[in-house]
This record gives C-alpha cells, structure tokens and sequence, in this order.
C-alpha cells in the first residue's frame, strides 16, 4: 500500500515536471518568436514628403512607435527605393546603392541590433527631400508570459519546480 501512495506521488510529480518544463519551453520559444512588422508611412507608404513637413514626416510617423530586436520596417514604394545606411548617410544624403534603382515594390529589414538605425531612399533627391527614416531599436520587450504576474515569464515558470516539490513533501500530492 506503501508503494502504491508513492508510486502515485512519483507519477504527479513527473506530471508536475513535464508543465514546468512545458511552460518554460513556451516562454523561451515566445521570447524568440520575430516581432512586430511596421509598414514605414503607414497607408501612404515610402514617398517623398509633402515640403512643409520634409524635416517631421517620418520622425512622426516613427514617434508613437517602440521598435525592438527582431521588429521589422517595410517600405512600400513606387518609382522609388530604400537602402540602409550609416548615420552620415542618414543626415549627409550621400549614399546610394549600384542596384537600388527606383522601381515599385516592397524592402524589409529587420531590426537586429539595439540603437539608432537608419533608411534613406537610395534617390539622394528624395533624401534631401526628407524621405528618409531614423529608429531607435532597443534590445528587449521585457514583456512577462501570459501566465505571469511579475517581472519575469521565465522565472515563474521555473518557480513552479520548487512549489512541486514542496507540495510533494507535504502530502498535497
């Protein structure tokens, strides 16, 4: 009889494990999944502003945003391109790309790396005339798991091992 109480005990502590386990695989693989995909200009897409808001139009467009690692920009275009470039690029309007030739279509570039990232259109005209984007990227959402109360998904998941245990030894299980 002995045996047959720990032999369930040991069953509901494996159980126990696997959704501990289970839960702290979902939290890993919901902090890896890719983040969020903005369209650059929103329904207006990637054009040259109008004059009067040359200086603004993509620094508002970007202001109600928070961009992440692993977030996305796509430029949607017509006549036109869009290349990634070095802060000088961004405020000197002096860089272009041999195959960046205006065409319609869409570019997207992910955010991989925190801090400022920039796009010009590879027209250095329409960069001078204000289409061009700056972003401030930071490194991580911080965001807890949908089961979570408190700083961190991880942590809580692995906070359910030691409540098992304990639980086990006081004879809840």
């Amino acid at each position: 009889m002995a045996a047959a109480a720990t032999s369930r005990r040991l069953l509901a502590l494996a159980a126990v494990l696997v959704l501990a386990v289970l839960s702290l695989q979902a939290a890993v693989s919901s902090a890896a999944a890719k983040g969020t995909r903005y369209t650059v200009g929103g329904a207006d897409g990637w054009r040259v502003p109008p004059p009067e808001d040359k200086e603004r139009f993509y620094a508002d467009w970007a202001s109600n945003i928070t961009f992440y690692v692993d977030d996305s920009v796509e430029f949607v275009y017509k006549n036109d391109s869009v290349i990634k470039v070095g802060k000088a690029g961004y405020y000197h309007c002096n860089e272009t790309a041999p195959d960046a030739a205006p065409r319609d279509g869409t570019t997207l570039f992910v955010l991989d790396a925190p801090g400022p990232a920039y796009f010009a259109s590879a027209d250095l005209d329409h960069c001078n005339m204000g289409q061009r984007l700056m972003v401030d990227v930071l490194a991580d959402r911080a965001a807890p798991g949908p089961w979570a109360s408190g700083p961190s998904a991880q942590h809580s998941a692995a906070a359910l091992v030691p409540v098992a245990l304990a639980a086990l030894a006081a004879g809840f299980v």
